[in-house]
C-alpha cells in the first residue's frame, strides 16, 4: 500500500491456473529510439481449472513488452492461444506490470478473452486479472474473473489461489466524464466487427487520495467493439482505449485500459482494468500499478472508481 491509501477487497472468481514454460529459451531485449523493448515467448504450457483444461499452443504465445532502462519496471503486452481439451481454441490478450510495487518475482495482469460461441463463449463477457509468479524458465499465473460485485472493506483473503474470493487493492481515484445530452454516437457495422464510437465531449474530473485533475476533452474517446443483435440490443461490449488525464499541476498521464460490459455484469455497469504511463516526478508511482475499476452510467456522464492491485 502507498501512503494515504484507502484499502478495499475486490470480489473475484478463480478461473484457471496458467503455467507458461520456455520463456528463457528465446528472450530478446534491445534499446531502440522509443526505449527498451523486452520480448519473450512460451514454448509450452497448460491451463488447469474447474472450467478449463487445456494447453498453450507453441509459437502462439508471445509478449512484446517494454522495460525501464534499469530493468526494475517491465510492461507486458502480449497474446497467447489456449487449446482446451475438447479442441476449442481461446485467445487470451493481456497487459501488465512487473515492478517494485509487487514482491520480487511477481507480476499483475489485465486479460481479455476471445472464444467461439458454445461451451466457452462466456469467456468473452469477462474482464479478468492475473497474478504471476516467475521462475528462471517460466511463470505461473493465477487468472481471476472480476465479478463486478461491489468492493468491500475487510481483511485480505489468505486462502489458496483457487479458493480466493477477493483480492486487495487501494483507491487511486474516482473519475466522472462529461457527455453532451443527445449527442450523435457513430456506429460502424464493419465486416470484421461492429464498432461504437463513444466520447466524452466535456472531458471530466478525477480525484483521489494522492491525485486530482481532469480528463482531457478530445483525448477521451474510443472505438469500442460491440456485439449488436438484429433487434438492436448490444449484450456485449469490449473496451480497449487510451485516454489522457492531466493533474491539477499540469502533469500528463496516459491511462490505457480494457473493459467489458456484458450480461455477466449489472445493466448499465462495466468492469475495467488499466495501466498508466507517467513522466518522472510526483506521480511516477502510477507506472508501477496494475489497476482495476468499475464504471456506471450516471445522468449525462459516466462514473468510475479506479483501484491499484496490491
Amino acid at each position: 500500500m502507498t501512503g494515504n491509501s484507502m484499502a478495499v477487497q475486490i470480489p473475484v472468481e478463480h478461473i484457471f491456473t496458467l503455467r507458461i514454460e520456455g520463456l528463457a529459451d528465446n528472450p530478446y531485449q534491445f534499446d531502440g529510439p522509443f526505449g527498451r523493448r523486452a520480448f519473450e515467448r512460451a514454448t509450452a504450457g497448460t491451463a488447469t481449472g474447474k472450467v478449463l483444461q487445456g494447453r498453450v499452443l507453441e509459437l502462439l504465445a508471445s509478449d512484446y513488452g517494454r522495460a525501464s532502462s534499469d530493468g526494475t519496471l517491465q510492461s507486458y503486452n502480449g497474446s497467447l492461444a489456449i487449446q482446451a481439451d475438447d479442441g476449442t481454441v481461446i485467445l487470451l490478450q493481456y497487459r501488465g506490470r512487473r515492478s517494485p510495487r509487487y514482491a520480487e518475482g511477481t507480476s499483475r495482469y489485465q486479460i481479455l478473452f476471445q472464444a467461439p460461441e458454445g461451451k466457452y463463449g462466456w469467456f468473452n463477457g469477462v474482464q479478468a486479472i492475473g497474478y504471476g509468479l516467475h521462475s528462471d524458465d517460466g511463470a505461473v499465473i493465477e487468472v481471476y474473473a472480476l465479478t463486478g460485485e461491489a468492493e468491500q472493506e475487510g481483511d485480505a483473503d489468505l486462502a489458496s489461489p483457487a479458493d480466493r474470493r477477493t483480492v486487495s487493492a487501494e483507491l487511486i481515484f474516482s473519475r466522472r466524464s462529461k457527455h453532451t445530452p443527445g449527442a450523435t454516437r457513430h456506429i460502424i457495422p464493419a465486416p470484421l466487427g461492429t464498432r461504437y464510437l463513444t466520447l466524452a465531449e466535456g472531458g471530466g474530473t478525477l480525484q483521489g487520495p494522492r491525485i486530482k485533475g481532469e480528463w482531457v476533452s478530445g483525448y477521451s474517446w474510443s472505438p469500442h467493439r460491440i456485439l449488436q443483435l438484429a433487434n438492436g440490443d448490444v449484450p456485449l461490449w469490449h473496451f480497449d482505449l487510451d485516454v489522457l488525464l492531466r493533474t491539477d499541476d499540469g502533469t500528463p498521464i496516459l491511462m490505457s485500459y480494457t473493459g467489458v460490459s456484458s450480461e455477466r455484469y449489472e445493466a448499465g455497469t462495466w468492469v475495467v482494468a488499466t495501466v498508466f504511463e507517467v513522466p518522472s516526478g510526483r506521480y511516477d508511482w502510477l507506472n508501477e500499478i496494475q489497476g482495476v475499476g468499475f464504471g456506471r452510467w450516471a445522468g449525462d456522464g459516466a462514473e468510475y472508481k479506479i483501484y491499484g492491485l496490491d
